[in-house]
């Protein structure tokens, strides 16, 4: 009678995207590895590639990547784009880390970053007597299931990143430019915390509470996915961050970022990207179809509207810039069908 093998306990499930991406996806494995080997958890890890059907050889390189190291890997090569959410899910279902990270495809691991955010998890274990008490209004930092290190451009400066959920009035702050307002702007709920809303500094050390926090570097305790499920794959790119920590925020787990952690992210531009602007604004209709009341509904609508034609005449006038006047004019368009 043959005994049953059990696999050996993984700390961390690193969770990679690619769509024609294959020099900076490769410099995003590097870079992981680079810190994982100093922090010596490369034996505690697993990796996972999930490609959307890109056209650039990026499975090839990835899978020689691997091979060449020997690392503990799993890439799935997908036969059409399936989008961010249902790409991550993939991989999500095959992880066995206790923490998982979803890290973007153009990011650079800086030094002990992995360390930094698992050991921040560490030392926050869970409390399950306070598990019924809203993490809306508690203070206590008692069920810590979701944190980001501080992200930064290219030029290492801070990169900003979450915001406050949606209701209207931060709906409104951002889509009309509030938070931007002198003396009063930072002090506006906004759901993207940008302008003189960014409530962070570079050399800030502390862990900071926040609403949501971006899919650029999320890492999940395996606690609150088993609870709350996968990411909702009804959000193709854009948004899926905010539903998810909304999601788990209803279930009392604690969002954070943790400063000590940093990542830079490469492609911040892309966010100016038709696909990226038209995925937020499609981001927001849907979770007010599934989170909000009926009736903020119609508001919301008018909320992006507004905020959409303002951006028309901002790219047309102030902030010249065709192309995104262009992009924000083909948008108003489409947007009372989303």
């Amino acid at each position: 009678m043959s005994k049953k093998t059990t696999q050996p306990p993984l700390t961390l499930s690193i969770i990679s995207v690619s769509y024609n991406t294959k020099e900076i996806t490769l410099q995003t494995l590097r870079s992981a590895v680079a810190d994982l080997k100093s922090s010596q958890l490369l034996n505690k890890t697993e990796f996972f590639i999930v490609d959307n059907n890109s056209q650039d050889g990026s499975v090839t390189a990835v899978k020689k990547y691997f091979q060449k190291h020997k690392l503990n890997n799993t890439v799935i090569a997908n036969k059409n784009n399936k989008g961010f959410a249902s790409a991550n899910n993939q991989a999500i279902k095959k992880s066995r880390g206790q923490f998982v990270i979803l890290l973007n495809s153009d990011t650079i691991t800086q030094p002990g970053a992995f360390k930094t955010l698992i050991k921040t998890f560490q030392d926050h274990p869970l409390d399950e007597t306070t598990v019924g008490l809203s993490s809306f209004s508690r203070k206590k930092t008692d069920r810590l299931g979701i944190i980001a290190p501080m992200l930064l451009n290219t030029d290492y400066t801070l990169q900003s990143q979450g915001g406050h959920f949606p209701t209207l009035l931060s709906l409104t702050v951002h889509m009309l430019f509030l938070d931007d307002l002198p003396l009063i702007g930072s002090l506006l709920p906004s759901t993207q915390h940008t302008g003189r809303n960014v409530k962070m500094k570079k050399d800030d050390t502390k862990l900071t509470h926040i609403d949501w926090l971006g899919g650029t570097a999320m890492m999940i305790r395996r606690e609150v996915i088993d609870e709350i499920g996968l990411l909702d794959e009804n959000i193709f790119m854009y948004g899926e961050d905010i539903e998810y920590c909304l999601r788990a925020k209803r279930h009392h787990w604690d969002i954070a970022i943790q400063p000590k952690a940093k990542i830079v992210h490469l492609a911040n531009a892309s966010a100016c990207s038709e696909n990226a602007l038209t995925g937020e604004i499609k981001g927001y209709v849907y979770l007010w179809s599934k989170f909000k009341p009926f009736w903020q509904r119609p508001f919301a609508k008018l909320i992006l509207i507004l905020g959409v034609f303002l951006r028309i005449i901002l790219f047309s006038t102030l902030a010249f810039n065709p192309r995104k006047a262009g992009i924000y004019a083909r948008i108003l368009r489409k947007l009372p069908n989303f």
